[in-house]
Order: structure tokens, then sequence, then C-alpha cells
């Protein structure tokens, strides 16, 4: 029996399919239908006490397309299809209890499962992803999906950087409306994540900006130290994160430019650098599909340290800054 993804991710899906009636996650949705009065065998209405402790649990047909799997992580992204009763379709990351399950799992399969969910009070308390099963396997091998665009394909897998291998330039704009690129910040120490503003699951953008304001904070405290450090979150959701926007969500997180600070790229810029970091993402109007990255850029632009998916937001505060400092020109590290 495998167990779905992190209990973060099953407080969202609790919210979203109690709250929206529209088929995909980050859009509009129509205002919840309200329910009948909960009657008890007695006849009488139900007290909130009774409510509480009620519990249920109903299996559900889950069936969709793989879009991004980490076997060494035991993390699969499924886009699923509507599930009838209970959710519409949407792009989920679902983390395995046994990660052998994925070993027979590629990019591009259909795949199919049982979805048990089980509710207290009416609420999603918890849920399993049981049976999961290759229906049809990808119609090519030692192909790649890629999502950094407007469109995914498939193509050619790309070779992730390595520690040491230079980081792709790629041009942005930052919170303040001006155009700079990655290479501008050449001779400081560069901890660089990809998120989005609107991203509504805690364990993934949020936990990221939460993570480098107490980085950036950290840092601070060595003035001199700090100035050759930088700290980057770039959106790759240019459509909706202008500069505007961006400043608004970085003064909300604290962060402090120039030490700390938020840009956007265009996709066609992003593309540059998505592959070859790991990065996974699909820009749309109503949901954005992506992973999580953490990079460290030494101050010649090569990278330095490189964290993808689960091991990208767990990461402690304190390792990240000894891999900054041990970096910086003229350190013995």
């Amino acid at each position: 029996m495998s167990r779905l993804s992190d209990r973060s991710v099953g407080l969202f899906l609790a919210l979203w399919a109690a709250a929206f009636a529209a088929p995909l996650g980050c859009g509009p949705a129509s205002p919840p239908v309200a329910k009948s009065p909960h009657v008890a065998k007695g006849g009488g209405a139900t007290t909130p006490e009774t409510l509480k402790s009620a519990t249920s649990v109903q299996t559900y047909k889950l069936a969709g397309v793989v879009r991004h799997v980490n076997p060494s992580a035991g993390q699969v992204t499924i886009r699923h299809e509507a599930i009838p009763g209970f959710m519409g379709a949407m792009t989920m990351p679902f983390t395995l209890k046994d990660p052998k399950l994925l070993d027979d799992v590629n990019v591009g399969d259909e795949v199919e499962g049982s979805l048990r969910v089980e509710r207290e009070g009416g609420e999603v308390k918890d849920y399993e992803l049981t049976d999961l099963a290759v229906s049809r396997p990808a119609p090519a091998q030692g192909l790649s999906l890629n999502l950094s665009g407007g469109k995914p394909s498939l193509g050619a897998a790309a070779q992730v950087l390595k520690p040491g291998d230079e980081v792709p330039d790629f041009t942005m704009t930052g919170q303040d409306g001006k155009t700079f690129r990655l290479s501008d910040l050449r001779g400081k120490v560069v901890a660089l994540t990809f998120v989005y503003t609107r991203c509504p699951l805690p364990d993934f953008c949020p936990r990221m900006d939460t993570k480098f304001a107490e980085a950036s904070d950290r840092a601070s405290a060595n003035a001199q130290r700090a100035e050759r450090l930088r700290f980057l979150s770039v959106s790759f959701d240019p459509e909706h994160d202008t500069p505007e926007v961006l400043d608004r969500h970085a003064r909300a997180r604290g962060a402090k430019p120039p030490l700390w600070s938020f840009a956007v790229a265009p996709h066609d810029q992003l593309s540059k650098v998505a592959r070859p970091l790991g990065l996974t993402y699909g820009p749309g109007k109503n949901e954005i599909i992506h992973n999580l990255i953490l990079a460290v850029i030494d101050a010649d632009g090569r990278l330095a340290r490189l964290e993808t998916g689960s091991a990208a937001r767990s990461w402690e505060v304190s390792d990240l800054l000894k891999t900054m400092y041990s970096r910086l020109p003229g350190s013995n590290g």
C-alpha cells in the first residue's frame, strides 16, 4: 500500500475538494453547494460532537499520466483525470511509502490506482493510493517530458548539471522593474530557487520563502559577508507575477534586497536554465505544475550544490549557509 504525499498537501486537498467545484486547482471556482442537515438515527439533528467523531472511508478510481518521477525520494507527479464525486482533474505529487513501486514507472506512462479517502466529521482526514499500476507505457523510451515553456513536449533527456559545471545565463526582471542577467551576480555566491506567488501548497513555494527568509536574516548578521551573498527567488509565472506583484510579495515575506530579492523570467529565458537544473514546470491558466529546486552557484557562476524534489524542501538553513560560506572567495571551505 502506498501513501500519498506530505500531510500539508493533504490539508490543501481537503480544503480544495470541500470548497471548490471547478476542475482545476488554482483558478476561480463555483461556491460550495450547501448540504442538507445531518439527521441522527433517532430522527433528531446530530450535534457538533457527533459530527466531529463520525468517520467514513470511500475508495475512488484514479487514472492519469505520469509527469515526473523521483525514485530516490519515492515521489511521482501524476496529472490525473477528474474523480467523480470527489475532485476535478489536476496535477499532484504523491510520495509513496515504498519507493521500489516506482522502479517500472516512467514519465509519460498512463497509470491507474485506487484512492482511499478517510473522512472525519465530513472533512478529509487521510488518504492512500493503492494498486498503482501502469496501464499504458510511455510512447517512447529514453525520452523525457519537457514542461518548461508553453507546451509539454517529449524530447531527448537533458543532462542535469553537476557541481563544477557552469550554470547557463538567462535574463529576468527584478521586483524593482529592472532587467538583469544571472551573470550580473558574478562575484557573489547565489542561492537560487524557483517559485510562484499563487502557490497554494504549504510545503512548496511558501516553505522555500520561509527558509530563504530565515537564511537571509541569519546571513545579514555579518554585513561584510552578506555583501557577497545573494538569495534569489525567480518566478516561473510571468502571466501573473509582475514586478509589482513580486514587490508586494517580497515585502510581505520580509525580503530585503539586494540580499534576498524576487525576479520573474519569461518562458523562453527559463527554458535555458530549467532543464539543466532539473526544474519541471508547466504554466497554465488555472494551475502550475512544478517541482522544487535549490541551487547554490559560486562566485564564478559554477554550480556548487543542487537539490531537487523533496530534498529541495528538506534542507536545513544552517547547512545551506555552511555551503554558501565555504564558496566565498578566500574561504578555506
